[in-house]
């Protein structure tokens, strides 16, 4: 039985995620009993979310179960009739068998959940802080905005680790913890940068590098080279800042309305289009592109 006082519900939530993810077959649950666990984290919480989780995920284990049954109970009729003679002829044998099977099945279940229990208490990045388990919730469906690739890791797991990590640079929950989380479910939720979320989920990116990377290294190949040819304009016209150009009174300056101007000109697209114009004002200081 579930000590409603022993269940930890930050816990509780990540399995329920995972179980639902996982393709648990019918000989899973017969095996490992985890159906009767659930059932009674059901029984004993008092968490609207677990409640409704806890229900949901056994009604889709129950469609396992009903399905098997309907289908052989056929099949057990045909033969109750053909051997009703000789069952009756045994039923002691038959109850002892029976009663032996459940004993074994009881035993492997406690087993299992004991095995369970001590898994759990051993992950490394397990809280109970409520703004760190939202910013998990969060980065579980940032990694998750789309379609997860075959090979990928747990998802639960991944961002639980993304956000201990991050945790654990910053040593708080304060705002640059806040921006630090915000930047990763950004970056991690943009269609237009599906390599960066496909390399966390398949490896390539741990989530310890992920948690400390700067928001150029997690932008996409696009934007990058946007953000290369932005620099070199504005390299470009740190240099036009140094050159005095050439001096003219036939512009007049936009701001004072004075004509005492230099200029410079400089090509900053492709060599088919025009140079552009930069212009001085040697009164005033303003500069202008013509």
């Amino acid at each position: 039985m579930i000590d409603k006082s022993e269940v930890d519900e930050s816990v509780a939530r990540e399995l329920l995620v995972r179980f639902q993810e996982l393709q648990i077959t019918l000989k899973t649950l017969q095996r490992t009993g985890i159906g009767k666990t659930v059932n009674e984290l059901r029984r004993v919480t008092s968490n609207e979310n677990l409640s409704t989780m806890t229900k949901s995920l056994l009604k889709k284990w129950k469609k396992l179960v009903t399905e098997p049954v309907v289908a052989m109970s056929s099949i057990k009729d045909d033969k109750s009739t053909a051997s009703t003679n000789h069952s009756n002829s045994q039923p002691q044998k038959e109850d002892c068998i029976k009663k032996t099977h459940c004993h074994k099945a009881s035993k492997m279940i406690e087993q299992k959940a004991s095995q369970l229990t001590t898994s759990i208490s051993n992950v490394p990045w397990q809280t109970d802080d409520v703004a760190r388990l939202k910013s998990r919730e969060l980065l579980v469906n940032a990694l998750s905005v789309t379609g997860i690739p075959e090979g990928s890791g747990d998802v639960v797991e991944l961002s639980a680790r993304i956000e201990d990590a991050i945790f654990k640079d910053v040593k708080d929950t304060t705002v640059k913890y806040g921006r630090r989380i915000r930047s990763r479910i950004f970056n991690l939720r943009d269609l237009n940068n599906p390599d960066l979320r496909t390399k966390v989920l398949l490896g390539s990116i741990t989530p310890e590098r992920l948690a400390v990377m700067t928001t150029k290294e997690m932008a996409s190949d696009t934007l990058k080279k946007e953000c290369a040819k932005f620099q070199e304009l504005a390299h470009r016209e740190s240099l036009l800042a140094i050159d005095e150009g050439i001096g003219t009174d036939l512009i007049q300056c936009e701001k004072c309305k004075k004509s005492n101007c230099s200029y410079s000109e400089l090509q900053t697209l492709s060599g088919d289009e025009p140079m552009t114009l930069f212009v001085l004002c040697r009164n005033c200081g303003y500069r202008w592109r013509g």
